[in-house]
């Protein structure tokens, strides 16, 4: 276990930190009011920024207090050292006003700061409230649980980074940048047994919503919502995988958060793979961008209205609530008590993912054979199982053989992008049918058709080529079936 103390942040309105301080949880502890002027600093080249790291210090320059934060949920790179005598020039002043408290709860001693935060660079400013949780190393569940309590009666809100980070982001100061899965740290025991799997799972994939949370809310490109909808993807698949272990009791509500969740989620992210990869390429190709002109005014609009709705959802309680039920959950997966079946949950862990992949390869094949005699929504459904079985896959490739696991999964990609083009492909056009209804918008109504039409039969001619690829190659689990 590591002897790290235990820190959790939570974002609150500065409007609303009053309302926090008169919280009944607090009354009983005196507050200690400090303040303090700080400053974000970078060097020259901005070495600190290109690294993806904050550098704030206790006055300009290369003041005594120099402290590094990561911009991104889970740093992706090693801070630059503070090095004697390291020329740092100032970004932004900052200055925190805080309010701080004593509790006990759990058996742990937790010191809650609640503080205002002002960022000013250039003439201007953005401020935010934060409310910071510590506790000893061990007390990670505590505070955890404490946060549940006050996210009932407050509106906090889910940072993923620091309150910080968002108000230099908002600045101008950084620009966080999407993460995909495989950017972000991943290991799993050999030795360990299926619950520990479960819980490493989980963890990494609320790392990936963490990681893409502030690039989404900033809107500078399509990946961020992409990925973020891949992580909700993957942890409701982790769901499905260990269902034989966890107890659905406490599962269920989360799962239908993630359904609550992912409504604004596709809404937006249909709208950029529309914008993107079907209305730009058109106009490029088309003579008369006229046709399109009034498609995509409208598909503008939407979107921005999408992301409206997007950013009020993950801006709420709600989502915070969300985020640190998930958290519970793991919390729970590590002390036994969200484990429905014991014998599963004990099962070794290489064991565990066999079985499980066996099964979901099992039915990729009885509906994949059929592939050249399916109907689109036939095709829908066998890319929704390749994309488990994809899931899966990467989940547990740490325990086995990156050769056999790396041709594995890219033959599975390759099939999945084939049906993912064919499902795009619907999906626009049901999105075309819906905003462009009448007969008076039939020149862009048919040359949208005619671009779909071309694409799903560019794929259904190669998806042969990618289901005998796959299924040519042997399962590289096969082994540990025999154990």
């Amino acid at each position: 276990m590591s002897d790290q103390p235990a820190l959790l942040r939570l974002g609150l309105a500065a409007g609303k930190l009053a309302t926090a301080r008169r919280h009944a949880l607090l009354q009983g502890s005196p507050a200690r009011r400090h303040q303090a002027l700080l400053s974000l600093c970078d060097t020259d080249n901005r070495r600190f920024a290109a690294t993806g790291w904050l550098c704030q210090a206790g006055g300009r320059g290369t003041g005594a207090r120099q402290e590094t934060i990561a911009v991104a949920a889970v740093p992706l790179a090693e801070a630059p050292a503070l090095e004697d005598g390291l020329a740092l020039e100032t970004l932004a002043d900052l200055r925190r006003s805080a309010h701080g408290y004593s509790l006990l709860w759990n058996g742990h001693d937790i010191a809650i700061d609640i503080t205002k935060l002002t960022l000013r660079c250039d003439g201007r400013s953005a401020d935010d409230g934060e409310i910071l949780l510590q506790g000893p190393a061990g007390a990670g569940p505590a505070l955890r649980a404490l946060a549940a309590e006050l996210c009932a009666d407050l509106p906090l809100r889910w940072t993923g980074p620091a309150p910080l980070v968002h108000l230099a982001t908002e600045l101008g100061l950084i620009e966080p940048q999407p993460q995909r899965a495989g950017n972000l740290a991943f290991d799993l025991n050999e030795d360990g047994d299926a619950a520990a799997a479960c819980g490493a799972i989980l963890y990494h994939c609320l790392l990936q919503f963490d990681a893409n949370l502030l690039p989404v809310l900033r809107d500078r490109n399509v990946e961020g919502v992409h990925q973020m909808r891949v992580a909700l993807r993957r942890l409701r698949s982790a769901l499905g995988l260990f269902a034989p272990v966890l107890d659905q009791a406490r599962v269920a509500p989360l799962v239908q958060e993630l359904r609550w969740l992912n409504d604004p989620l596709g809404r937006k992210r249909d709208l950029d793979v529309f914008l993107a990869e079907t209305l730009s390429p058109l106009r490029r190709e088309l003579d008369d961008v006229k046709a399109l002109q009034h498609l995509g005014i409208i598909l503008e609009d939407r979107r921005a209205a999408a992301q409206v709705a997007l950013d009020s959802a993950l801006r709420s309680p709600r989502l915070a609530a969300m985020r640190l039920g998930f958290a519970r959950l793991a919390d729970a997966v590590a002390d036994g008590t969200a484990l429905a079946d014991a014998a599963q949950a004990a099962l070794p862990a290489d064991r565990f993912a066999a079985a499980v992949l066996q099964r979901r390869r099992r039915k990729v094949k009885k509906l994949g054979r059929q592939h050249a005699d399916l109907a689109i929504e036939s095709l829908h459904e066998l890319r929704i199982r390749a994309k488990k079985l994809r899931y899966a896959a990467e989940f547990f490739r740490p325990l086995f053989s990156k050769k056999d696991t790396r041709r594995f999964i890219a033959a599975l990609s390759r099939l999945q992008d084939c049906l993912g083009a064919l499902n795009d492909a619907d999906v626009g056009g049901r999105l075309v049918r819906d905003l462009l209804p009448d007969a008076g918008h039939g020149a862009a109504t048919a040359a949208i058709t005619a671009w779909f039409a071309g694409r799903q039969q560019l794929q259904l001619a190669q998806l042969g080529d990618a289901w005998e690829s796959l299924d040519a190659i042997r399962p590289f689990w096969k082994d540990a079936l025999k154990d």
